[in-house]
């Protein structure tokens, strides 16, 4: 072996077992049209469809679901009409080598959904709360689409989310009669922190879902979450276990630069406590062999 050989041998010792290997390739996500019909002013209703991105395992029959909820904009930082960063490869890849198919539905508003997008940004209970309850209308659609499916198995059905879609995920089955066996939050809120300083809308949320809410849930965060710390985290998580809901609560360390917006993709973080979470559910199916 020359020495230049020996010296990158080194170097390639010395890389993460990431920067050794190609990263595996994205899933595939096949798009789907989710009927909606949006009640409207004066008892008219209008015919929507929303955008959903469907990811299927390669196995036969009914395989069960989970159904993600995407995040905001970031307070207009990115288009409504842009997905790339919402389709969760990650999250989407860990479910469907063990089996799953995963469904993220587009809001109203959001990529090619019809409607108007109307989740607004504001320190405001009101306007906060509005663009909560027009999200459950959405995911009403979402789970009447996934009960037509031949392909979904309704007894094996999680619901999850990122952010604004995980607050919605937690909030969902207090006030909705939903079969899912349970649920799976990432960085999970619906305003920022200094916003819920002083409307205490993420904190109260929270607490009102788990008078009500029944489903085992596992909330994930970490702890450089730029949109909200630990201590306003472990706030919102006592106020749920408090009303009587059950949540477990994993506080990752730092990631990256931003915790909140990494947190998806960093598996090897939740990869143990969500399989943990799943096989506590009786959901621990065998992997997907190619």
């Amino acid at each position: 072996m020359t020495f230049r050989a020996a010296v990158l041998a080194v170097v390639l010792l010395l890389l993460p077992q990431g920067a050794r290997a190609q990263a595996p390739a994205p899933p595939v996500a096949e798009t789907v049209a989710i009927p909606l019909i949006e009640k409207r002013p004066l008892g008219a209703r209008r015919e929507l469809h929303l955008e959903g991105f469907l990811y299927r395992p390669p196995a036969p029959g009914r395989v069960p679901v989970l159904v993600f909820n995407h995040g905001s904009t970031g307070a207009g930082r990115v288009s409504p009409s842009l997905t790339a960063q919402y389709r969760y490869p990650e999250v989407a890849r860990f479910f469907v080598e063990r089996g799953w198919a995963v469904l993220i539905p587009m809001r109203r508003g959001r990529g090619t959904s019809g409607g108007e997008y109307l989740e607004r940004y504001d320190c405001d209970r009101a306007i906060l709360a509005a663009g909560v309850e027009r999200a459950i209308e959405d995911l009403d659609a979402a789970l009447a689409f996934v009960s037509t499916q031949p392909w979904a198995d309704p007894t094996r059905l999680l619901l999850g989310g990122m952010s604004r879609g995980g607050l919605l995920a937690v909030v969902y089955p207090s006030r909705r009669a939903v079969a899912a066996r349970g649920v799976v939050t990432f960085a999970g809120g619906w305003t920022v922190e200094r916003c819920d300083d002083r409307t205490r809308f993420n904190e109260v949320t929270f607490a009102e879902a788990g008078r009500t809410a029944r489903l085992p849930m596992l909330w994930l965060y970490s702890e450089n979450d730029r949109n909200y710390g630990p201590a306003a985290v472990r706030a919102y998580h006592q106020g749920f276990v408090r009303a009587g809901g059950t949540a477990t609560l994993e506080m990752f360390p730092p990631i990256g630069h931003d915790g909140h917006i990494l947190l998806p993709g960093e598996v090897r973080a939740w990869r143990t406590p969500v399989e943990g979470f799943l096989a506590g559910l009786g959901l621990g199916e065998p992997r997907v062999t190619q």
